[in-house]
């Protein structure tokens, strides 16, 4: 409502020497595979912690940092004393980190609640990713405790032409409201998506409407207006 940006998502990007942009998808499936996704992840975490000085002349206090966790980090032994060492490396009290699951990608519901709580007790939120597109996705939501929704892209492209999308946006928004959820529209590219998805019930709004995704020099060359 206040058209301001109040948080960001963290983006990993390879840009090769000879062989230019790698996708995301490519790397990062390929990590997994090769059980590399844990130190990537790690890795992230160091490049974050390097830029937060500079993040927090950019975000206002209580901004949202979301980061995607994959489900082989999530399972890993080392998974709570890698989130802790974060933690405690970030500016105290300045940022609240969003784990971005996928729900396709989510532990069965008992590993899962029990992690959760965890997550929740050291200050952490959950997003819930790509909703809409896994399996007895609402049945979780009814057990689960996350704290926010981010709607697949794939019912955001389309949202104007199509009365089914709006549907189940609006169907999302109302149960998100009963749990008391948070709402976020991926993949947000005109004014038009934006009206609508409002009205619809969502919250917040992601995508090329408000950025693209860019490197932290140029976020900062934006707030300082150049």
């Amino acid at each position: 409502k206040s058209l301001r940006m109040t948080g960001l998502e963290v983006l990993m990007r390879w840009k090769h020497p000879t062989m230019g942009e790698i996708p995301p998808d490519a790397f990062i499936n390929f990590a997994e595979a090769q059980k590399l996704i844990v130190p990537l992840t790690l890795h992230l975490f160091d490049l974050i912690i390097r830029d937060a000085p500079v993040l927090q002349t950019v975000l206002p206090p209580g901004a949202k940092l979301g980061i995607n966790i994959a489900p082989g980090h999530l399972h890993a032994e080392s998974f709570k004393d890698d989130m802790r060492t974060f933690k405690s490396l970030l500016p105290p009290d300045y940022f609240q980190i969003v784990l971005e699951i996928t729900e396709r990608d989510m532990l069965n519901h008992r590993e899962a609640s029990s992690l959760f709580e965890w997550l929740h007790n050291e200050g952490f939120e959950i997003a819930i990713d790509d909703f809409g597109t896994g399996y007895a996705n609402y049945e979780r939501l009814k057990r689960l405790e996350a704290d926010i929704i981010k709607i697949d892209g794939c019912f955001v492209r389309d949202v104007l032409n199509d009365p089914m999308d709006a549907m189940i946006i609006r169907s999302i928004c109302e149960l998100a409201k009963v749990r008391n959820l948070e709402v976020v529209a991926e993949y947000v590219e005109t004014q038009a998506q934006l009206e609508l998805l409002e009205q619809l019930g969502v919250h917040y709004m992601q995508g090329y409407l408000i950025a693209k995704p860019q490197p932290l020099w140029q976020l900062e060359n934006k707030k300082k207006g150049l």
